[in-house]
Order: structure tokens, then C-alpha cells, then sequence
């Protein structure tokens, strides 16, 4: 196991994944990660349910039985109409404490997620770690502290 991964499972690590791109995986459209414009996305997912058919990511999957539910999160911006099934995909395919999931109206709202998780478990910042695909959330969360993965790392857990 790597150092990184190593970190992570350790039970005094509490593991944060955004769910877009990264617990999430979209392959809406034929050969292509997306088949919706940004202007068009609430007409799609109110029309498609895209959460309903998103396949999870079997290496996450793994990691989080590995960790087990007690310090793994989800943390999401999420529109009203989107929520529910956020929500539902994340608790059908990760097993995550639904009182783990938050969702979020804005982005910098996940520092604010992040610092409760560290408040919460009496952890400190570095010891909450972010699991994300955009890096530009990832800058904002290591410049606060908090240890930050990008999703790419697990690409090759077998755990």
C-alpha cells in the first residue's frame, strides 16, 4: 500500500469526497463525459434522472469498505432539483451515513463542511483530507490546511 493510501485508511483520518466527477463518473452522452450544456442541465436532470443510471467508481467503492463508514464524507454543490438524487446515488452506491452527506449551495462552503468535520471528530485540519477533481477547489482547501487528493489517485487502489 502506498504512503498516501496508508494515510487515508488510518482510522484518525476522516476522508472527504465531492461527488460530481468523482463518486460520481458522467458518461451521459455517446463517447463523451457529458451530453448536456451547463444552460441546459436542469431541464436534463429533471427529464433524465442522470443520477439514477451514474455508475459508481468500483476503486472508491473498495476504499470506502476499507475505511469503513465512521470517517468517510460526501460534500457536493447541489441545486434543489439535483439534491435528492445525489443523495440517493451516493447512499445506493457508497454506503455513506446519509448525517455524512452535505450538500452545498457554493463551492466555498465546502472549507466550511471540512472544518466541521474537523471540529466534530477533534481532528486537526490536516488529518481531513478532501478527495476532488477540481483543482482549483483542492488549492483552496490545502491553502486552509486541510490535506487534499485528487480524484485521480484512486485510480489504482486494489485495497
Amino acid at each position: 500500500m502506498s504512503e498516501l493510501f496508508d494515510f487515508l485508511l488510518d482510522p484518525q483520518t476522516a476522508v472527504v469526497f465531492d461527488i460530481d466527477g468523482v463518486l460520481a463518473v458522467y458518461e451521459f452522452g455517446t463517447h463523451c463525459h457529458s451530453a448536456c450544456a451547463d444552460a441546459d442541465w436542469e431541464t436534463y436532470v429533471r427529464t433524465h434522472d442522470p443520477y439514477a443510471s451514474t455508475r459508481p467508481v468500483p476503486e472508491i467503492q473498495r476504499f470506502v469498505r476499507a475505511k469503513g463508514p465512521k470517517r468517510v464524507y460526501a460534500c457536493s454543490v447541489a441545486a434543489d432539483f439535483e439534491a435528492q438524487g445525489k443523495r440517493d446515488f451516493v447512499l445506493a452506491n457508497y454506503g455513506i451515513a446519509p448525517d455524512h452527506i452535505c450538500l452545498v449551495e457554493r463551492k466555498p462552503q465546502k472549507m466550511d463542511f471540512l472544518q466541521s468535520v474537523a471540529d466534530d471528530l477533534a481532528l486537526p485540519r490536516d488529518h481531513v483530507a478532501l478527495v476532488e477533481d477540481t483543482v482549483k477547489t483542492l488549492d483552496a482547501a490545502c491553502e486552509k490546511g486541510f490535506a487534499t487528493v485528487h480524484v485521480a489517485s484512486f485510480f489504482g487502489f486494489n485495497g
